[in-house]
């Protein structure tokens, strides 16, 4: 690089730097800021009852999961008993 473009860099450099006012106060603040803890839950209003507890539909939702959910999950899980049982632990003997 030739020194003419190395003291242009260096010039624009300084003129830059030269600009920009370094502030205590504006460092602490961005500091503290940083620090806050922000939180996307707002504080629920006074003026609004909030809803009682449905626990009928609650144990509704279960009870139709559970209705669906226990045969699966059994079926899964006894499907080698089941197949034993079928062939009498005969596999692979003629």
């Amino acid at each position: 690089m030739s020194p003419m473009i190395a003291s242009r860099i260096a010039s624009q450099a300084a003129r830059t730097a030269g600009k920009r006012q370094f502030s205590i106060m504006t460092s602490l603040r961005t500091l503290a800021r940083s620090m806050e803890h922000g939180t996307p839950f707002q504080r629920l209003s006074q003026t609004q009852q909030s809803a009682p507890a449905d626990w009928g539909r609650q144990f509704k939702r279960v009870g139709g999961n559970a209705v669906v959910y226990v045969p699966a999950i059994g079926s899964f899980l006894a499907w080698p008993y089941v197949a034993s049982y079928i062939t009498n632990d005969h596999i692979g003997q003629l």
